[in-house]
């Protein structure tokens, strides 16, 4: 849920700057080691977004792969491994955010504001 809710928050707080009447789209980018089931996600966005501008958003989600650095050679792998094949460690830089990457409003004209 709290997930859902940083989400929400930030959409409104975008909403709100932007002077939108409604939000149409968002994406968001979720690391795979966060383990946020998507349609956990989308259901407690729906549910805590009702009567906001976000209740009748689509809300797209993408699993981002994890991946990982090793120290010692400097081999990128798209996973997460403790040791690197030359014996190195291995720093984890994927996986662990989340990205509000996208998000699609229907915004007032100049003109509706006065």
């Amino acid at each position: 849920m709290s997930f859902a809710l940083m989400i929400l928050e930030n959409v409104l707080r975008m909403a709100e700057e932007n002077g939108a009447r409604a939000v149409k789209k968002i994406r968001v980018e979720v690391g795979e080691l966060l383990m946020v089931n998507p349609d956990q996600l989308e259901f407690c966005f729906r549910a805590i977004s009702k009567n906001t501008p976000a209740e009748n958003a689509d809300l797209e989600i993408e699993t981002l792969k994890a991946k990982s650095l090793c120290q010692s050679c400097g081999s990128e792998l798209d996973s997460v491994h403790s040791r690197c094949s030359c014996g190195g460690w291995m720093e984890i830089r994927g996986g662990k955010e989340i990205v509000l990457r996208r998000i699609e409003m229907e915004v007032e004209d100049a003109q509706d504001r006065n």
